[in-house]
């Protein structure tokens, strides 16, 4: 096997590569032309901003701010409808409503009208005395009054026979 002999230096006396000195001229050509393309931008922006001001004084000194926004009294009876709706005790509201066995009765859909104090429900029940238990719980609970059963029909498709059922009542707000 013959013996492998690296020597990283150049010899003194080899002539000296070209490649070296492309690089180099390729390097300063490319940092002159970055220094011409920054002094091109810069007389650029210069331009622009001189351009700028100068549209800011040539402005119509015509417009008008608008005026601030007038109310009507629509806008104050909405605004008073929000108040209203958010002021409103939701929490006994809510609370009245839990049925005593939830096992039998599912409340499916509420329909709260807060202005006239109206209220319907539509629900399912396992079975009639299911709703009229209901009926009898809402009647003793206290936010609530004149508790009707409007409709009710036994689903016959449904393999348990639930009881749909609608109520209306009506609510009393506490104050």
């Amino acid at each position: 096997m013959r013996r492998l002999d690296l020597n990283f230096q150049q010899p003194p006396d080899r002539p000296r590569s070209t490649a070296g000195i492309v690089l180099l001229l390729t390097g300063l050509a490319l940092l002159i032309e970055v220094g011409v393309s920054y002094d091109r931008l810069q007389n650029d922006r210069a331009r622009m901003n001189a351009e700028i001001v100068a549209a800011k004084l040539n402005l119509d000194t015509s417009y008008k701010e608008p005026e601030s926004p007038q109310f009507e009294d629509k806008d104050f009876a909405e605004a008073q409808q929000i108040v209203a709706r958010l002021s409103t005790p939701w929490d006994a509201f809510f609370a009245g409503l839990e049925p005593k066995n939830p096992d039998d009765v599912a409340i499916l859909v509420i329909e709260p009208e807060v202005k006239s104090g109206l209220l319907s429900l539509q629900g399912e029940a396992k079975d009639y005395a299911a709703v009229l238990t209901l009926i009898a719980q809402l009647r003793e609970t206290k936010p609530f009054s004149e508790v009707f059963l409007l409709h009710h029909e036994i689903k016959h498709d449904d393999p348990q026979h639930p009881v749909a059922f609608t109520l209306s009542m009506h609510w009393v707000k506490p104050i």
